[in-house]
């Protein structure tokens, strides 16, 4: 039996240096927004990207897979 979930468990983002990156929003306790975007942090990194943090919940929400 196949099942599936919809809920996003990785996002794909474009970090402050211009690189994509994946983040695992399992590992993720907080997300800041900074002046040039959001900053996602795990117990092991920070990722700072430039995702508008008013665009998190579409990300969370399953809305969007990448945001430049």
């Amino acid at each position: 039996m196949f099942n599936y979930s919809s809920e996003v468990k990785w996002i794909k983002v474009t970090d402050v240096d211009g690189g994509l990156v994946w983040i695992n929003l399992a590992t993720v306790e907080r997300i800041y927004k900074t002046s040039e975007g959001s900053m996602f942090e795990s117990a092991d990194t920070i990722t700072q990207t430039t995702i508008p943090f008013e665009k998190i919940p579409d990300l969370l929400g399953g809305h969007a897979n990448e945001v430049h």
